[in-house]
């Protein structure tokens, strides 16, 4: 097949039904367009095991895929390499998409800390208080592993030795994405400050393009705990965790991305 980069035409009367689908998750959906070119689609689900609630929850979905968007171009910007292909996100027909690079996706989740929350201040109630600061913020690894598989535990926790040594990554790769996971914190944590948000913590996902470690899959309000400084009010998916009703997880989700990229329409092209 060739090459779709800048096939915008093509795509817009193509049945992605009929290409080769490389995921389908309760979150995205993934069609392969050539040899190293794919098309992701997000999906409105949201779910919270320790909150127990799962749901959908429409334009949930467009509000983080515009967020991933923005963070990605942002730290394109800085240096960091990433799974999107190019700056703006596809208006297909009213749907939309994100062109992404092909590459071979980390099986591990990478969380950064800032403040203690959630599931830190569960387990470890004799080391960390809630809200308490982290000097100099964890880094935490989590296996991409279905709590319907492991018997209970959701994405159980990993550290280097386990990592590398059931050779998920080398020791050199292993470095590289720690560095990049520190390094993206730290940039946005500095623009959440610069924006009166307190960023708590976040996760992210990376892969291997041709052995280098890049940035993939999104960076969202899924992804993050971020709350107004001064008012405490959270702005990500912790309103969802909270029983906040779809309608106040909505609105969350948009203000949270008029905070970040109060232009954010302009991240849209329209095929």
């Amino acid at each position: 097949m060739k090459n779709m980069i800048n096939d915008y035409e093509y795509l817009k009367t193509l049945d992605f039904s009929s290409l080769d689908m490389i995921a389908d998750g309760k979150s995205k959906t993934i069609y392969a367009l050539d040899e190293k070119t794919a098309i992701m689609f997000y999906k409105p689900h949201l779910r919270s095991v320790t909150y127990n609630r799962e749901g959908i929850i429409e334009g949930t979905d467009v509000y983080r895929m515009y967020a991933t968007m923005f963070f990605m171009n942002l730290l394109e910007e800085k240096g960091i390499p990433t799974q999107r292909v190019n700056d703006r996100i596809l208006d297909i027909n009213g749907k939309f998409a994100i062109l992404i690079k092909r590459c071979d996706p980390i099986p591990l989740e990478w969380i950064r800390r800032y403040y203690a929350a959630g599931s830190i201040v569960r387990l470890f109630p004799i080391f960390v208080k809630e809200g308490q600061k982290f000097d100099p913020p964890l880094n935490k690894y989590d296996a991409k592993i279905d709590v319907s598989i492991t018997g209970g535990t959701d994405d159980p926790t990993m550290n280097e030795s386990y990592i590398t040594g059931l050779h998920i990554l080398t020791p050199e790769q292993f470095k590289e994405a720690d560095m990049m996971l520190s390094k993206i914190g730290d940039i946005l944590y500095e623009v959440y400050k610069n924006a009166g948000i307190k960023l708590v913590d976040l996760k992210m996902e990376f892969g291997l393009l041709d052995g280098k470690v890049i940035l993939i899959d999104e960076l969202s309000q899924d992804c993050m705990r971020a709350n107004d400084i001064v008012t405490g009010e959270t702005l990500t998916k912790d309103a969802y965790r909270q029983w906040k009703s779809p309608e106040e997880v909505l609105e969350t989700y948009k203000i949270f991305l008029q905070r970040m990229c109060p232009n954010y329409e302009e991240l849209v092209l329209k095929l």
